[in-house]
């Protein structure tokens, strides 16, 4: 019983920094809102456990954690693959920017007079 109560205080942390990211303008309020359901339904899971067996019933699965941890990791793929696109991007910007300031650096190399008798 105890550790319901550690996971929900846990989660009401979570939730209480998602809204500190927000007013840091480091999340948005969409994504905020996101997260906030997702902090929340884990918290009522937590607290009515029996919950999962009836999801899981709906959901065609024989046990209610079977269910929850179906979702997990398909929400954990969801996550990996929208990291891997915002690299991938990341990425494909970094490489723009690096050309474009080796482009800038080699006109203005060709444009400056030769020092130090160098030809």
């Amino acid at each position: 019983m105890i550790i319901q109560y550690l996971l929900v205080l846990t989660l009401v942390v979570a939730l209480g920094l998602t809204w500190r990211r927000v007013r840091q303008g480091a999340l948005s309020g969409w994504a905020a809102a996101l997260w906030s359901v997702l902090w929340i339904a884990a918290a009522v899971v937590i607290l009515r456990p029996e919950m999962t067996s009836a999801i899981a019933g709906w959901l065609g699965v024989g046990r209610g954690v079977d269910a929850v941890i179906y979702v997990a990791i398909a929400g954990l793929y969801y996550l990996v693959f929208r990291i891997f696109l915002k690299l991938d991007k990341f990425e494909r910007d970094l490489t723009v920017i690096v050309r474009r300031i080796s482009l800038d650096e080699a006109k203005s190399n060709k444009n400056e007079p030769p020092t130090n008798g160098q030809a």
